[in-house]
Order: structure tokens, then sequence, then C-alpha cells
């Protein structure tokens, strides 16, 4: 049935063609080589349209065709009705090409300061009729909100990815997880630190680190004190406690890509070294989306700037 109908429907768009090409024209003849069909298939096309209607659409007087007074109202509607039909096929078009519609993007603490400002930046250059909707939260809820639909893309890191082996994952950079600190702290002189002299600090961090918590091993109430001394989801946060304080800031290089280069923070080298990997999650039908495809583009060129 639903071919059926479109099939009915691009024939009438067909015929409706076919009467302003011969109102444009002015003759049948004209009209067939403008549209590059032959004069007794636009004749015929024509006569069934008139049937249909059960009205004369044009007078035919040796080779010219006048418009009746019904022809010239149904060319002057016909117009208005295919330039809407092209519209519709060119907005649809651009859907499917990624250039419209809506694209609903979630980020975890890290993605959220250098990957997604470059991601939104690139999208409203490139796309700019696209609608983008950003969402910051807790990694385990963003990707819940992936599997049930709310959101198209996550980016995160690896260790929370690889809970998620149905979706599409594509890797958009490899980094080090470093600790950072304010240039005169006292343990810069005890550098390279193991994991066990870190804990005499109190870190300041988005929480535990599944790979770097197994290696620092068991431990006693003062490290695992330390440990979680300060927890925050904003790595502003987290990088003021270092300035100010004793702290020992923790996360990938590139968030404190600025204070490292201006002095404000320095790394305090560890003798064990954690790598961060960011991924972008996705589901395998909206992988299908061209636009999609382009924001894996987009962030892996986002982090790859950041390395120049």
């Amino acid at each position: 049935m639903a071919l059926a109908a479109l099939l009915w429907f691009r024939m009438e768009l067909r015929q409706l063609e076919h009467v302003v090409a011969v109102c444009s024209e002015g003759s049948f003849s004209g009209a067939a080589k403008r549209l590059r069909i032959s004069q007794p298939t636009l004749s015929k096309s024509i006569a069934r349209l008139e049937s249909t209607l059960k009205v004369r659409l044009f007078d035919r007087s040796g080779g010219a065709a006048k418009p009746t007074r019904y022809g010239r109202v149904a060319a002057e509607h016909a117009a208005k009705v295919l330039a809407g039909a092209a519209a519709l096929s060119q907005k649809l078009e651009e859907i499917a090409q990624g250039e419209a519609g809506r694209i609903r993007i979630g980020v975890g603490p890290a993605t959220r300061v250098k990957l997604l400002p470059e991601v939104v930046r690139q999208v409203a250059s490139k796309y700019p009729d696209l609608q983008l909707e950003t969402r910051y939260g807790d990694v385990s809820d963003l990707l819940r909100s992936l599997r049930t639909g709310s959101l198209d893309v996550v980016f995160c890191y690896y260790e929370a990815a690889d809970a998620f082996s149905d979706f599409i994952r594509v890797k958009v950079c490899d980094d080090r997880r470093i600790a950072v600190v304010r240039p005169r702290h006292p343990a810069l002189r005890y550098a390279p630190l193991a994991p066990a002299a870190l804990l005499k600090y109190p870190i300041a961090s988005v929480g535990s680190v599944p790979n770097f918590t197994r290696s620092l091993g068991s431990l006693d109430q003062r490290d695992a004190h330390n440990l979680k001394a300060f927890v925050s989801d904003d790595y502003a946060l987290l990088k003021s406690r270092a300035v100010g304080s004793d702290f020992v800031a923790f996360g990938p290089t590139f968030v404190f890509e600025q204070e490292l280069r201006d002095g404000t923070l320095v790394e305090l080298k560890l003798q064990a070294e954690t790598r961060y990997e960011c991924w972008m999650l996705t589901t395998e039908s909206t992988w299908q989306s061209p636009i999609v495809k382009r924001i894996a583009q987009f962030a892996r060129t986002a982090m790859r700037q950041r390395k120049s």
C-alpha cells in the first residue's frame, strides 16, 4: 500500500510538472522538448489529468496550447506544489546527510574541557542548520541514556566504554594521566614518586581510576583518606585546589594544558604511567548517519591540534 501510494504521488507530481511546462512553453511540442519526453506521452498525460479532473485545461489550436481558466489556476497551484515538493526533498536529503535535524552529545568531566568546545565549533561552522544538544553528567548515566535513545553520541574514557561492548566504539585519542602540583610543592624533590608515596599528599580528582587504584594495592586509613581528599567533576575546581595548596591534581594531560604552559602548575613525575583513552560511543543505527561520522572526525582533529 505504501509503495503504491508513493508511486501515485510521484505520478501526480509528474502530471503537475507537465501542466506547468505546457502553460510556460505555450505548446505541447515545446513543453515535450523541455521535459525531454515525447509529445504523444505528454499529450496522453494531460488528457488523463483532464479526464480525472473532468475539466479542459488547454485549448489546442494548430501547434499552440492556450490554457483555459482551469489550466491557469492548475498551473499556478501546481508550481507552488512542485516548489514545496522540491523543498521537502531537499530538507529530507539534508537530514539524511546530517546537515539538518538534531544531534545529542553526552560528555564527562575531561571531554567537556577540550573536546566538546571544538566539536561544537566545528559543527556550528560546517552545519549551521543542525540543532545540537549537549549534556554533561556521570558517564554511567550518559551511557544508559545512549542505550535508551535519549542521546546519540557519548564521549568517555575507555574503562567506562569497556562495559558496553554492544555499542559502536570509535577511539578518539590516547593520552597520559598525570599528577600536577604547584611549582614549589614539597613532593617535587622526591620525584618520580611511587604510587604509595603519592598518597602521602591529598589528591584532587574526579574519582578513582580503576587501573590506577589497582596499582595502589591495599590502603591504610590515611592513604584511603588522601585518595579521596577532594573529589569533583569540575576540573576548574581541581586545578584551583592544586594551585592554592599541597593538593595533587590528577587527570589527563590535556585538561591541564594551559596551566602547564603558563607555569601555574607543573607535572609531578610518577614511577608508573597511567594511560587515558577517549572513545566515542554510539549505537549501530546512529552510526549510519554521516554527521555522526563527521563528529568523530571533529573530535580526533580537536585532540590532534592539542598535540601540535
